[in-house]
């Protein structure tokens, strides 16, 4: 899990299948339990939301 921040996009939780908007309040709460954000444009963002939900799931041989 990782925290992200676009320009003008907001702060978010992301992870493999995974997006979350974040508040004021859960961005706090987030920043102790994964760490500081990584930063980006608003393109950036949008790109690390659409690897986080549309990437391929492995599946076991």
């Amino acid at each position: 899990m990782k925290i992200i921040q676009g320009e003008t996009r907001g702060s978010a939780i992301i992870g493999p299948g995974y997006f979350r908007s974040l508040n004021s309040e859960q961005f706090q709460a987030a920043i102790l339990l994964y760490g500081t954000p990584t930063k980006g444009n608003d393109r950036t963002f949008d790109v690390w939301k659409a690897i986080a939900l549309q990437g391929q799931v492995a599946t076991g041989s």
